[in-house]
């Protein structure tokens, strides 16, 4: 029996939630789910210049020279794949947040106890042995989920009109390679907004 339990949310983002995140965050693995939205009155091929807010929702005091820049620098590659130029006077802006969440699994096992012979002989013919359920035990485990949001907000109307998010159970297999995990959330995160790469890139 498999019991989640939830134990705290935090949906306000600080750049300590995102290097935690990022950190450990396996972005190819099959566990990584990409979702999107898009305001279906809007013309994206409008749009040819871009730009940051002037301070994402990830940075903060400590973070903003290294997180940040990974982001802007992963979000560059993305948005100029599609055609869109670095502005400083850019018709979209471009937000990163993200958020985690702590969770404890609770798994309860019932132990088994044997009898009638080693396996293989001493029942049903020879088949294997008997097995009875003589008790239970249970084992806690916490785990995290995150998201990772990038918006496009229309700079001259101020709404947002695209917002993708990478959601994922962290790991502590990715304890080093930061900036290769950023690339590649991104990247997923961009395979679902609404302009296209081009075949060239």
């Amino acid at each position: 029996m498999n019991t989640t339990v939830k134990t705290r949310h935090s949906p306000v983002i600080h750049a300590g939630l995102l290097v935690l995140a990022t950190v450990l965050l396996t972005a190819c693995a099959p566990s990584v789910k990409v979702r999107s939205d898009a305001d279906p009155t809007v013309n994206f091929s409008q749009y040819k210049t871009y730009n940051f807010f002037s301070q994402l929702g990830i940075e903060g005091e400590g973070y903003a020279n290294l997180m940040g820049q990974h982001f802007r620098e992963a979000i560059n590659q993305e948005m100029q794949a599609r055609g869109f130029q670095l502005s400083d006077n850019p018709q979209l802006q471009i937000n990163v947040s993200a958020a985690t969440d702590d969770k404890i699994r609770v798994n309860t096992y019932q132990d088994p106890y044997l009898y009638g012979g080693y396996y293989g002989r001493g029942y049903a013919g020879g088949w294997g042995m008997p097995m009875y359920y003589g008790g239970s035990h249970t084992t806690v485990s916490q785990y995290t989920t995150a998201d990772v949001y990038v918006d496009a907000v229309d700079a001259q109307l101020h709404k947002m009109v695209w917002q993708g998010v990478a959601s994922f159970t962290l790991s502590e297999k990715m304890q080093k390679e930061v900036r290769p995990a950023i690339f590649n959330t991104v990247n997923q995160i961009y395979t679902q907004f609404p302009v296209a790469a081009s075949a060239s890139q």
